[in-house]
């Protein structure tokens, strides 16, 4: 019942401020401005992040005791909420950006070091002091997969809906396990999410952002690594890197492919799997519901597999 009443009252909130925050954005000039390598045509506002993380906390707020892993991520949740916020106004460097988001990954494992001490003495035992390497390994995975997700919002529900794919993914492995906390949160975010698509689909009355894209990436890294953690499974660890396994490749062939041309890795081009998509005269539609369908079918592999073990 809990997970219910989490989910309807994240997607009652989202859905209600959605729109709200659409007029806000076009009247204060917040908006995503057309470019080269953009898809879009006209202004769209960019305040979405605000609006999926408002639905999210309140639905929490009502039913979840904000400590422990919930604490933890709502801190680390809200530094990389605001940093978006900021680089969706002024355009911050990639690599401030890079370094500012090692903040909160470093609060999430900090929060959760005895889970993670515990996952290594248990677990990775056969490497000695290498399973301390769990450590880096985590921040490298909170920080990439919280980019990947805005590397691939290129397109109208794109990121949206692959995030929510995902977390309803962890959400049903969670219920298997009785991860309650991860449940609640993973359902709170999918909730908000889906109201927030319904005006974020083709075509798109308001984006995500780089706030909404990198809350989202944020909280779906964290959610699959605090996953693995609690499994006290090693041979889980693979688990989230399938079920994200699109942003994930997408972006490594991005930096594959500006390293083979010579050009910085953070430079932005229209050599993604979205964009080669639409070069094929794919409606861009269509581009969206091919690409939920591949992170689906990733999803329902990664259940068959854990319902196996």
């Amino acid at each position: 019942m809990k997970y219910l009443e989490v989910g309807v009252i994240a997607f009652i909130v989202s859905y209600i401020l959605t729109p709200y925050m659409a007029h806000v954005g076009k009247k204060q000039n917040m908006v995503d401005m057309p470019g080269h390598r953009k898809i879009h045509e006209e202004a769209i506002p960019n305040l979405g992040g605000i609006v999926i993380f408002f639905g999210f906390l309140l639905s929490l707020l009502f039913i979840v005791p904000i400590e422990g892993q919930v604490k933890a991520l709502l801190i680390g949740g809200v530094i990389i909420l605001l940093l978006g916020v900021v680089d969706d106004i002024v355009d911050l460097s990639p690599k401030h950006k890079f370094i500012i988001q090692m903040v909160p990954a470093l609060i999430v494992i900090i929060y959760n070091s005895d889970l993670i001490n515990s996952f290594i003495v248990n677990q990775l035992k056969i490497f000695d002091l290498l399973g301390y390497l769990l450590y880096p390994v985590l921040i490298f995975w909170i920080v990439g997969v919280t980019n990947s997700i805005n590397i691939i919002d290129g397109l109208d529900g794109l990121a949206c809906g692959i995030s929510i794919i995902s977390l309803i993914t962890f959400f049903i492995l969670g219920l298997r396990q009785n991860f309650e906390i991860l449940n609640l949160v993973s359902i709170a975010l999918a909730g908000s999410m889906l109201a927030f698509l319904r005006f974020n689909f083709y075509p798109a009355k308001i984006f995500l952002g780089d706030s909404g894209s990198t809350f989202a990436g944020f909280m779906l890294s964290s959610v699959g690594a605090l996953w693995v953690l609690n499994s006290g499974n090693a041979l889980f660890v693979f688990i989230p890197v399938i079920i994200l396994a699109l942003p994930i490749f997408d972006t490594l062939f991005a930096i594959w492919r500006r390293y083979q041309g010579h050009r910085p890795i953070f430079q932005a081009d229209k050599g993604h799997l979205h964009h080669r998509l639409l070069s094929r005269e794919i409606s861009h539609k269509n581009v969206v519901l091919i690409l939920w369908g591949i992170s689906a079918i990733c999803s329902v592999s990664v259940i068959v597999i854990v319902l196996a073990l």
